[in-house]
């Protein structure tokens, strides 16, 4: 269908497209088709979200889309590496937030703030994957991994981590993002009781990580 879309773009777009497209710098037009985006995929499943809407939405020409993202799909992964990109800022600590647990309990909680704040667009595209896993993946990966990097820091973490930190602090982000997921679904959970449970999970996670039990030689 999208290739269709594209064959059948025409070389003389309507006057209204073509003011737009001159109206707007290249930078602030690409943009703007991530921000429609964003927009459209936050509105829930009845938005529609097709390459016509997103263009509509932007208020630029349609052909643009698959200039500067090949597909629906480039553009998705766009859109959600903006908003993921913004989310590392989000989580930083507060002045007043001096202690380690201040700050960690700080960065849960701006964490989960920020999934509520894009709840739409988390659910369509994150936990339902409704645009293919491969569209995501990526992103999401990427963001867990620069959040372990920046909760290993906020809890004054001596650089660089072992194996058996990093692999326990990765495995402690995907816990962060399901119990996110609970509270969201649980409307008898309270927030501050997650974001105990969720740092104090991570307080246990990395003191254990400090003296791991003798196991022998699993190869044995």
């Amino acid at each position: 269908m999208w290739c269709a879309n594209v064959g059948s773009v025409s070389t003389n777009p309507p006057p209204g497209a073509e003011r737009s497209h001159r109206a707007r710098p290249r930078k602030d037009r690409r943009q703007a088709l991530i921000d429609a985006a964003i927009e459209l995929l936050a509105e829930g499943n009845s938005a529609d979200i097709s390459a016509a809407a997103i263009s509509r939405r932007a208020g630029v020409a349609h052909g643009l889309l698959f200039y500067y993202f090949t597909d629906k799909q480039g553009l998705v992964a766009a859109a959600l590496a903006d908003v993921l990109a913004n989310l590392a800022e989000f989580q930083e600590p507060e002045a007043g937030e001096q202690s380690v647990r201040a700050r960690v309990e700080g960065f849960v909680r701006r964490h989960i703030e920020f999934l509520e704040r894009h709840r739409a667009l988390y659910v369509r595209v994150i936990r339902e994957g409704e645009l293919g896993d491969s569209v995501v993946e990526d992103a999401v990966r990427k963001a867990r991994a620069e959040g372990a990097q920046q909760v290993a820091a906020l809890a004054e973490l001596s650089e660089p981590l072992s194996a058996l930190q990093s692999a326990a602090i990765s495995g402690w982000t995907g816990f962060l993002d399901r119990t996110a997921d609970a509270y969201f679904d649980t409307p008898d959970l309270e927030l501050d009781a997650v974001v105990e449970l969720i740092v104090d999970t991570f307080e246990a996670v990395v003191a254990a990580t400090h003296s791991p039990p003798e196991t022998g030689n699993r190869d044995q």
